[in-house]
């Protein structure tokens, strides 16, 4: 199970039509066909996938094809990336900048770095090629759809705020409505960082969502069930689970991230009122946060236990380059490893700073072998699969498969680097460019 994703889909929506487009998603099984008779390649990067992209784009510079780089790690890290490929794409794109890639490409006047001089204004967004995107995820099957981009939040593990910038920006309602009724599937899937941060967006986007009968997930902030209204018109407009970043259950976590609910009995509250109004809540936590301690593992059980929580996502703190976490650890010298595909939130990539990195390994392997196993199942299951039978068909489907992939799974990691591997962040350790100039055709 994957989420399909929109990035490489809204490019090709902005593409002439007199270009022929195709996408493949390693992540879904697909196979890279480097012998293919194309004019450019273009590799959307994310840090755990960036070490596999430049390897593409080794193969087909071999070929001599001409490659350009876009997505959050090659925009935080463009010199890195360059190395690989013919040009990096820094932040988001519009189709203006798109147009003049595509021509420079053509008249043979690529540039090293393309970039926007602010960030593109949604209302004028083109619609992605729908029939470029990958609904199927598993047994699941979901349309991605988008209505903002940015987030207040600014959190220092997260880089959102940096790419997208702090001021959420949106689509039109109308722009948005008119795009989920172009697609076939029953089940859509937001894709933005905190689709209730607007509540008068929201309000209004949730009461033109209603009639379309459809159903959706998405992710929030848990400042939704401060407003009883937001949260009835959401279940009303099909909304069935909201991910939520709860981080951490420790008080200097709480004022630190600056999260409105302090207490772990004003979290667990808040699970309830969500299933109240008919809402799952897929509950996220981060270990290894400089305020936590083996006891945060402790306060996850309990939170556990007396919410009865729908889904869990347990992960590690990884600093992603680009933000401030990244920056302070590395100032630090507590980042292990500057393998970027270990960047996954599975392996312990830093030193915690109130117990070893071993230590949390042991605590957070039997932690999750508890949540994840057959008995903690059950014992949540009566107030979740009882809001009704595609609720607890999602229920028991999703959390059988999360039960399988932890006994699949062998115990997470820590990465350190080889005592002879320097932390110095040179990727050509990992994989080395292939340094050619392509024929432009």
């Amino acid at each position: 199970m994957f989420f399909p994703q929109l990035t490489l889909p809204l490019i090709a929506g902005m593409t002439p039509e007199e270009h022929e487009v195709s996408i493949c998603e390693e992540v879904g099984g697909e196979k890279v066909d480097f012998d293919g008779d194309y004019d450019m390649i273009g590799i959307s990067l994310m840090t755990q996938t960036s070490i596999r992209g430049y390897e593409i784009a080794n193969e087909f510079r071999k070929r001599d094809k001409v490659v350009i780089f876009g997505g959050i790690h090659a925009s935080v890290r463009p010199q890195e990336a360059s190395m690989f490929g013919d040009a990096v794409c820094i932040g988001e794109m519009n189709i203006q900048l798109w147009k003049k890639i595509l021509d420079d490409v053509r008249y043979r006047r690529i540039q090293p770095f393309y970039q926007l001089e602010c960030r593109p204004d949604l209302r004028f967004e083109p619609i992605p090629r729908r029939d470029l995107i990958k609904c199927k995820s598993g047994r699941f099957t979901v349309a991605p759809i988008e209505t903002s981009r940015g987030c207040p939040y600014k959190c220092d593990f997260c880089s959102v705020s940096e790419y997208f910038g702090t001021k959420q920006r949106h689509k039109s309602v109308r722009a948005v409505i008119e795009e989920a009724e172009k697609c076939d599937e029953k089940v859509l899937l937001f894709v933005d960082d905190n689709i209730t941060f607007n509540k008068v967006y929201a309000k209004e986007l949730f009461r033109e969502l209603a009639p379309l009968k459809k159903t959706w997930i998405g992710q929030s902030s848990i400042n939704v069930t401060k407003d009883e209204e937001l949260m009835q018109l959401a279940h009303k407009s099909g909304c069935r689970a909201l991910l939520i970043g709860f981080e951490s259950f420790t008080e200097d976590a709480a004022q630190k991230y600056r999260k409105t609910l302090k207490s772990l009995d004003d979290n667990i509250q808040a699970v309830k009122s969500l299933r109240d109004n008919g809402i799952l809540t897929w509950a996220a936590i981060i270990y290894g946060l400089d305020t936590d301690t083996e006891a945060s593992f402790d306060l996850s059980r309990e939170f556990i236990q007396k919410s009865k929580v729908g889904f869990f996502q347990p992960t590690n703190i990884t600093p992603y380059p680009g933000t401030v976490l990244y920056n302070k650890l590395r100032e630090e010298g507590r980042i292990l490893t500057d393998d970027w595909s270990k960047f996954d939130t599975w392996h312990i990539t830093v030193e915690p700073k109130k117990m070893s990195a071993d230590k949390m390994r042991e605590e957070f392997n039997k932690f999750r072998l508890e949540i994840f196993n057959t008995r903690s199942i059950l014992n949540r299951a009566l107030p979740n699969a009882s809001l009704g039978f595609m609720e607890a068909l999602a229920y028991f489907t999703v959390n059988r498969a999360l039960n399988q992939q932890q006994r699949n799974c062998a115990a997470m990691p820590v990465q350190r680097n080889r005592a002879d591997v320097p932390v110095d962040f040179d990727v050509t350790k990992y994989v080395k460019p292939v340094v050619q100039q392509p024929v432009l055709v």
